[in-house]
């Protein structure tokens, strides 16, 4: 099925305030949802819609809260996020570092007691368009090991970067740091594949190409430099909000539980450092320095980062999104649980 963006977008958010959410978080839910989809990261999109409605009427997330805050200076800011949904405290904290900065020149905002917050890149880009270098970065339960240990000991540490530009979207990277995500693992279990090397280890800590059930753990991308760096994610998303370490899955967990789930957001007024106009034209140019570089046998093009998720999101916005058969049926069940018409949206 083929959508219009626009009133996709319009029937998301008012199922979720049918259900029962404040306009103010379905709208950033909505937006975060949609905007996922056409970017072609369909896993963290608008499939998950009804999930985070059922975990919200079991009490795991709460409908009608504000992020309220705990403690703030000049540059900085603690939130908490009152276990509201994580996209509408990502984008509450996203406005509140932006506001810092543009007064300060840089600011970083925590929130802790948060929901699932979706993409990281939902909020650096949001920021990056209004002109903002912006990292934005949340916590997970613990599902990655580190060397030298085993079975769950750390979460994978979702970040995302997004640099502004005069013309064009963004740059942006948007990552999580374990070797692949756990779905493609469940995916190859399902499917009976042995998985390759270096993805997962077994419950004893040794490296495994045949994990079986839950019984193994995601491996950090690039070993120890992957383990350090989601170490300084969970430093700065859980230790510096005050947040829980001892995350609750939002997906597997119980779903009356709290998942507790932490997030940070920092941001750069470049306008404070240097001309803004400035900054643009030198990331320009050593964006071509990058992209028009000599391009490898067989490779006809070098994209800057983001660019293949810029080329999803614009085919969408064009011509519509066309929506997996999973997003589909998500969405579907959302129109019935609402009272409204997904072929209303229909291209």
């Amino acid at each position: 099925m083929r959508v219009d963006v626009k009133k996709y977008k319009e029937f998301s958010k008012q199922a979720l305030i049918n259900c029962g959410l404040k306009a103010e978080a379905a709208e950033a839910v909505a937006d975060c949802c949609v905007m996922t989809d056409m970017m072609g990261i369909t896993t963290h999109g608008t499939v998950n819609l009804p999930r985070y409605l059922n975990k919200m009427r079991a009490g795991g997330l709460n409908a009608d809260t504000t992020p309220q805050v705990i403690s703030e200076g000049p540059t900085w800011v603690r939130l908490d996020g009152m276990g509201g949904f994580g996209m509408y405290n990502a984008r509450y904290a996203m406005d509140k570092a932006m506001e810092k900065a543009s007064q300060m020149g840089m600011a970083i905002v925590t929130v802790g007691q948060s929901g699932h917050c979706g993409a990281c890149s939902c909020y650096s880009v949001y920021a990056a368009e209004k002109g903002y270098l912006a990292l934005a970065m949340s916590n997970t339960n613990k599902l990655m090991c580190v060397p030298g240990g085993k079975g769950n000991i750390i979460g994978n540490a979702p970040i995302s970067y997004a640099l502004p530009r005069k013309n064009g979207h963004p740059i942006f990277m948007d990552i999580a740091l374990s070797q692949v995500a756990k779905l493609k693992v469940v995916q190859y279990q399902k499917e009976g594949k042995k998985v390759p090397d270096g993805w997962v280890v077994d419950a004893d800590g040794l490296p495994t190409n045949d994990p079986q059930g839950n019984e193994f753990s995601m491996c950090p991308m690039s070993a120890h430099k992957g383990y350090c760096l989601a170490f300084l994610v969970e430093t700065l998303t859980a230790v510096l909000s005050g947040g829980t370490f001892n995350v609750n899955s939002w997906m597997f967990g119980p779903p009356e539980s709290q998942s507790g789930i932490s997030h940070a957001m920092l941001v750069i007024d470049v306008n404070k450092m240097m001309d803004g106009g400035q900054f643009m034209e030198r990331l320009e140019e050593y964006t071509h320095q990058i992209v028009d570089a000599p391009k490898a046998v067989g490779s006809d093009k070098i994209f800057y980062p983001g660019e293949p998720n810029w080329v999803s999101y614009d085919e969408a916005e064009k011509n519509g999104l066309e929506l997996p058969a999973a997003t589909e049926e998500a969405a579907r069940a959302l129109a019935e649980q609402a009272g409204l018409s997904l072929d209303d949206c229909a291209i």
